[in-house]
């Protein structure tokens, strides 16, 4: 049902944009203290992720163990997502939060140490990038499902493309400091960084007074219950599958790029540490310059026609960058995907949330990003294993070939949408 107050939409129609500036969420302060923790907790991520991949093409050339690492550490949002989501919608979802930012804490800790130590090699990296991944698992349903908490109606979708900013503000910041840091004193202390990071986003959960109409709407159902209640309620609606359908068409063919960034950068462009991560910043600062015009972007298209438009402009980007394998290309390129990313994502995961009620919405977001890093393993498996095979440049130019049918068929399927999360 709608929000009270607010004006339901006309038949076949996701209603009026309303005009809400991309930072008007940043003035409720509950909201803008866990945005900033959480963007100093995503800059030491970053570090730690591009210092992983660096460590990872030291350690071994081969393409596949790149996209072994970037699978290991989405492979748990695949499998464990949903079981997260049954528990952040049976307890308390701010101590919940709490509980995974503390196991990610310990798994950089044991990454630091054995860097320092000099123990790590590239199955103990992919163990523990594994172990990274769970903690993320656990804690995204919660973390997605409590900002509708925080803020509300017209501010909801501002606020979600504000923490996909922040998280590629951090994709920007985090690979530069953390590979010069690297190239200055080694791997081991981005993952030490990475260890005090969470210390923030835990004393932000701390202070945030959770409303108790929030605690209230949340349903105490048996685990078994509470799983056949969330199976049966996706499986129902329509809207639900029409947007992980589009989302499948993009990423599975969209992370091409991504996957393989680490071995194009220091294999195929011959780039240095530093280099390197400006490489990877590239991709967040065209994130986050999407993220700040998407309220203009989609008051001009309408969020639908916006996501076709991104898969369209990323399918020709990709081709571009394997046709033209040179520095400042490659950076366009990954600048211009950051973009299209950040449209696709926050537009499918606003609407995601505006269809969930209160009490169902980890639930339903754990599916959502399931759907979501179930593609990206499927992707990141599929073009190593082409890169592999018959080279980095046949991936890219593959993957760009299948995004074309799979945006026209995406374009088949409206996105689904309404100017206020349901309650």
């Amino acid at each position: 049902m709608s929000a009270p107050g607010s004006t339901p939409p006309g038949p076949g129609s996701p209603g009026p944009v309303p005009r809400v500036s991309a930072f008007a969420p940043l003035a409720n302060k509950s909201f803008l203290a866990m945005w900033t923790a959480n963007l100093m907790s995503n800059v030491g991520g970053w570090m730690q992720n591009t210092g992983a991949a660096w460590e990872m093409t030291s350690l071994t050339q081969e393409p596949i163990f790149v996209a072994l690492l970037a699978a290991a550490g989405t492979l748990p949002m695949f499998l464990f997502c949903f079981f997260a989501g049954i528990l952040a919608d049976r307890f308390d979802r701010r101590r919940y939060i709490i509980c995974c930012q503390i196991w990610m804490m310990a798994v950089a800790a044991t990454l630091a140490v054995l860097a320092f130590l000099g123990k790590l090699d590239h199955w103990s990296l992919l163990g523990l990038s594994f172990c990274m991944g769970l903690g993320n698992a656990m804690n995204a349903p919660a973390w997605h499902a409590v900002v509708p908490e925080i803020v509300s109606g017209p501010q909801l979708r501002p606020a979600i493309a504000l923490n996909s900013a922040g998280f590629n503000l951090a994709r920007t910041i985090g690979p530069v400091i953390g590979q010069l840091l690297l190239s200055l004193v080694g791997v081991f202390l981005l993952f030490a960084i990475n260890t005090f990071t969470y210390v923030g986003v835990i004393f932000a959960m701390r202070a945030w007074k959770r409303p108790a109409e929030a605690r209230a709407a949340q349903r105490r159902e048996g685990f078994a219950e509470a799983a056949r209640a969330g199976i049966a309620f996706v499986r129902g609606s329509a809207e639900l599958r029409a947007i992980f359908a589009r989302g499948l068409c993009f990423f599975v063919p969209g992370i091409a790029l991504g996957t393989l960034l680490p071995v194009i950068g220091r294999f195929e462009l011959g780039l240095d540490e530093f280099d390197f991560g400006i490489l990877y910043g590239v991709f967040g600062v065209g994130a986050v310059a999407a993220a700040f015009a998407m309220p203009r972007i989609n008051r001009l298209l309408g969020a639908d026609r916006a996501n076709i438009w991104a898969m369209g402009v990323s399918a020709a980007a990709t081709m571009l960058a394997a046709l033209a394998m040179v520095p400042w290309v490659v950076g366009i390129v990954v600048a211009i995907n950051g973009a299209c990313w950040i449209t696709v994502i926050a537009n499918n995961g606003t609407s995601v949330q505006m269809i969930l009620p209160n009490y169902m919405r980890a639930r339903g977001m754990a599916v959502h990003q399931m759907v979501f890093f179930g593609a990206m393993v499927v992707g990141s498996l599929l073009w190593g294993k082409i890169a592999n095979l018959f080279g980095v440049q046949a991936a890219l130019i593959a993957s760009s070939l299948a995004l074309v049918p799979l945006t026209v068929l995406a374009a088949s399927i409206r996105l689904p949408g309404s100017t206020t999360p349901r309650v």
